[in-house]
């Protein structure tokens, strides 16, 4: 990343978090421990407390090796995020029905929301982990069906290594015949 340096995604406490006016800010360079990829992972991500939630915002990227669903061949594909997510802390009371409102407690900003619109939640005297939230993010980016491309050659249904003809099922051997 232009000139400035990787900082290591270690857990950092919310309670932490919580004293910085800003947030803290990471830039990724780096390889994960979760995710085996051909290049380290790039990018940044950013986490603020918000009194009763943990906004988070990255982007990063690298390239994985696949194996292909339909060829069984490896192959290079690259992965990528841009996000933004909120994150729930603690336990705090349902406000059905009401729309998002920001209030001031104190010096710090609280975010109300519905609690049920948000699926994720973090106990409050806990960590977070960026390097995690960084593979979660990635992860997410994973084809269902790994393709190595339009040009997949498909199954080789022939005997392995043999340069014998391919077998052929006997109900289509009358089929085979007609193409001669």
């Amino acid at each position: 990343m232009s000139g400035t340096l990787a900082d290591p995604l270690l857990p950092v406490a919310l309670q932490e978090l919580k004293l910085l006016e800003n947030g803290k800010e990471w830039q990724i360079d780096q390889t994960l421990s979760e995710l085996v990829s051909l290049t380290p992972v790039r990018g940044k991500l950013r986490a603020m407390h918000r009194g009763n939630v943990l906004e988070l915002e990255g982007v990063a990227s690298t390239i994985v090796t696949l194996c292909c669903d339909r060829c069984l061949q490896h192959f290079n594909h690259p992965l990528s995020f841009r996000t933004r997510e909120v994150l729930w802390l603690g336990e705090q009371a349902r406000h059905d029905g009401i729309a998002p409102e920001t209030v001031l407690e104190g010096n710090l900003e609280v975010l109300e929301l519905d609690a049920d619109a948000l699926c994720e939640s973090l106990d409050p005297s806990s960590d977070f982990d960026p390097e995690h939230w960084v593979f979660e993010q990635l992860n997410l980016q994973l084809p269902v069906v790994n393709r190595c491309g339009e040009g997949c050659p498909g199954p080789n249904l022939s005997a392995a290594g043999s340069l014998q003809e391919p077998v052929i099922d006997p109900r289509w051997a009358a089929l085979k015949n007609l193409e001669s």
